[in-house]
């Protein structure tokens, strides 16, 4: 069950993948064999790519379920693609979790998921080369079937499967079976025979094959002349002969019947739509009128839509009697119909009762809200054209699937609605101002910003935030792309105007607050503020709670508590494994948090890795919120210096300098911070005041490096066995020797002379 926050169902990102989706149709016993199309696929199965492409109604997808059922010992992961599947993400989601259900391997590619989860991160550069080469070591050969790739039409999703064939591994052979070519380089790929086809004229029935059909399947006893009349009027069209053969067994004149038969799609349809429907009983007819509205169903589903009670028992009855209702799952509980007959019905409800239409969809928009569906819902609302309907899901219910990495599919949503109706509405521009913000678009953020404030709006806004006004705040005390003071000021204007303080927007008022203050150098309210957030924040909304915990780690490891600061970074850096979040823009806040602790610990070998890591994530996108990056900057400029990277350690503070210039006057505590770090690189280039000729010891370098840790006295001597007194002996030394007089002075000037 989705959870609920403020009365408010969120999603869970585990809901994106829809499990009947990644289930291979099972054969039935009425479908033709078809021997020679199978040798096909398999005698062409160590190439690249097979290419399934023929019109609706081509059994495509009944040859492939034959297929995987003669050759079952093969492993075949199984995609029926939809509209939705035009976010990359959400596409390459399902592939990958297809292909985790067919491999034995524990928790395949679970590193690969994280990739799918990017907000505005190219899959084509990071996350497939990731899934490649994990399929690469698999010691086995596995099938990708993506079905009805003709409802892929988004450029962004093209590239990435292009990119996936072109490098796809020896023992990975894809499949894809589409109504039209898709836009890949299949010339190239005819050229260098790596490309099997299957097209119209294989996939058609010979006349040997209708005439298994019409005669022995279906015991009609058409003679040669007739069955070849069929076969001219039809192409060899498979659902079209099968569907003549339906017409066929009530006709006692079957020569007039197939006389008039057409080859004409149009015809065909509207021929056996007269023909198939009108003799069903009118209870039957009317549900698979009413049900045409849905793609895919389940009886409670078909019971809101028709307002029946009986619908699960009428599915199952539906399926048992002919092809065209499929089961999508062994519990018989999803179902669908065949994809001509599902078009039959709909073209045969808008020309006999258009006005009905809308209402089904909007019947199916409220069932899907209500059980938590809520791109469903989405969906079904848009196709009934109720725009404010479609308006105030978005606003409602956007959060869960931005936090979770699924900015593409609301950003869609938001393109779905009609020029004009979002600038028109608060609430909605403040969903595409966050959407901007997570995506690094700050200009367009601030206009949209300014925006929301001059649309009249009074109350709270769907998604449970306070008002426009302190929704505008949190947004600018979150990102501060206008500067640390206005950021502060924003952060206080939201905390006075959220008066519920157990939702999660009161979480995202106290992590705007946490985030200023410490970037303003206020570090005892950052951590006040930023505690208090932590206790708001739940496992439901990982995001959030990662950016709360990382700054905290930030502000406790500032006052010297470095454990407490390793111990917050490394669970938030776990918090990012578990929901498999890794690369996400927002939450390379948990590597810079630990890889600045380690700096500051002396672990600057990891330390480097996280930093760097991070950092190229936020690089792709230079409009996100510019703090957390110079965070990371600063710190990855102690560890090249300390490293020896000089020429390193310049260009990052080249970097952070560049990042600031924008900000001159308003960037808080970073001026001055970045100061301080040029100053000791200068410093290190000078004779260093107070330095003795003699070196230090072995022994002193030794205590040197436990000095950056928390370490006592005694802890140290243990660690080198030696009595503490040698150890304060030696410390004393240090400090002589390196002109400072405390253990915190010590530790940056060995840092300054690269001791350390």
């Amino acid at each position: 069950m989705p959870a609920k926050t403020d009365g408010v169902k969120i999603a869970h990102s585990s809901r994106i993948v829809l499990k009947p989706k990644l289930r291979i149709p099972a054969p039935r016993p009425e479908q033709l064999p078809r021997p020679i199309l199978l040798e096909l696929l398999g005698d062409a199965s160590d190439r690249k790519l097979t290419l399934l492409s023929a019109p609706a109604g081509y059994g495509k997808t009944t040859l492939l379920a034959q297929w995987h059922q003669a050759q079952a010992s093969l492993p075949l992961a199984w995609v029926s693609l939809d509209e939705q599947d035009n976010d990359p993400v959400r596409l390459w989601r399902h592939i990958v979790e297809a292909v985790r259900q067919v491999v034995p391997e524990e928790d395949f590619a679970a590193d690969v998921i994280g990739g799918m989860s990017v907000v505005g991160q190219r899959l084509v550069e990071i996350t497939i080369p990731m899934l490649i080469n994990r399929l690469t070591e698999l010691p086995y050969r596995v099938v990708v079937v993506l079905d009805d790739y003709q409802l892929v039409t988004e450029g962004a999703c093209h590239e990435s499967v292009a990119f996936f064939v072109e490098h796809v591994p020896e023992n990975i052979h894809l499949v894809l079976s589409s109504r039209s070519d898709p836009p890949l380089a299949l010339g190239r790929l005819r050229a260098r025979g790596e490309l099997n086809e299957i097209r119209t004229e294989q996939l058609a029935f010979s006349e040997e094959e209708a005439a298994t059909l019409l005669n022995e399947k279906m015991a009609l006893d058409i003679d040669r002349d007739n069955l070849r009349l069929l076969m001219n009027r039809t192409e060899g069209w498979p659902a079209a002969i099968y569907l003549a053969s339906l017409s066929l067994q009530k006709r006692d004149d079957k020569h007039a019947f197939i006389e008039a038969f057409r080859g004409s799609s149009r015809y065909i349809v509207d021929l056996l739509g007269e023909e198939v429907l009108a003799s069903l009983p009118e209870e039957i007819r009317e549900f698979l009128l009413r049900t045409s509205v849905l793609r895919r169903m389940t009886g409670p589903l078909c019971d809101a839509v028709t307002e029946r009670e009986d619908s699960s028992q009428l599915l199952r009855e539906l399926a048992r009697s002919n092809l065209f209702v499929v089961p999508l799952d062994d519990q018989g509980e999803w179902y669908r119909y065949h994809n001509l007959f599902s078009d039959l019905l709909l073209y045969e409800l808008k020309s006999s009762r258009p006005d009905l239409v809308p209402i089904l969809h909007g019947r199916a928009s409220v069932y899907s809200e209500r059980t938590g569906y809520f791109e469903g819902a989405i969906r079904q609302a848009t196709v009934a054209a109720d725009y404010g309907r479609v308006g105030l899901l978005v606003a409602r219910y956007w959060f869960a699937y931005a936090v979770t990495g699924h900015s593409a599919t609301v950003e869609r949503w938001l393109e779905s609605l009609p020029e004009g109706q979002i600038t028109q509405d608060a609430a909605l521009v403040l969903v595409k101002a966050w959407i901007c913000a997570l995506s690094g678009r700050a200009e367009e953020t601030e206009n949209l910003l300014d925006l929301a404030e001059s649309i009249p709006y009074e109350g709270p806004l769907p998604d449970g935030t306070a008002s426009v006004e302190s929704g505008v705040a949190t947004i600018r005390a979150i990102f501060g792309f206008a500067g640390v003071q206005n950021m502060i000021e924003a952060a206080r204007r939201a905390v006075a105007l959220e008066l519920d303080h157990t939702t999660p927007q009161a979480a995202l008022v106290r992590l705007g607050l946490g985030i200023s203050s410490y970037c303003s150098g206020d570090i005892t309210q950052a951590w006040r503020v930023l505690e208090e957030g932590l206790r708001l924040t739940t496992a439901d909304h990982p995001v959030l709670r990662i950016g709360m915990q990382s700054c905290l780690s930030f502000v406790v490891g500032d006052q010297g508590h470095l454990g407490r600061a390793e111990s917050l970074a490394r669970e938030v850096c776990a918090l990012v494994d578990r929901f498999r979040l890794r690369a996400i823009p927002q939450a390379t806040w948990a590597p810079i948090a630990l890889g600045r602790v380690l700096a500051q610990r002396g672990n600057l070998a990891e330390a480097q890795t996280l930093l760097e890591s991070a950092l190229s994530v936020r690089r792709e996108l230079p409009g996100l919120s510019p703090w957390p990056t110079l965070i990371g900057l600063l710190a990855l400029e102690s560890v090249s210096s300390a490293l020896g990277d000089h020429a390193r350690g310049r260009a990052v503070l080249a970097e952070a300098r560049a990042i600031l210039e924008p900000f001159a006057g308003d960037a808080g505590i970073f001026p001055e911070l970045l100061e301080r770090q040029e100053r000791r690189r200068l410093r290190a280039r000078k004779p260093h005041e107070g330095q003795l000729d003699r070196e230090l010891t072995e022994r002193e370098l030794d205590v040197l490096r436990l000095l950056p840790g928390e370490l006592s006295t005694r802890q140290m001597a243990q660690s080198l066995y030696v009595a503490p007194s040698t150890v304060r002996t030696q410390v004393k030394s240090i400090y002589r020797k390196l002109g400072v007089s405390s253990r915190k002075e010590a530790v940056e000037e060995a840092h300054v002379r690269e001791l350390i």
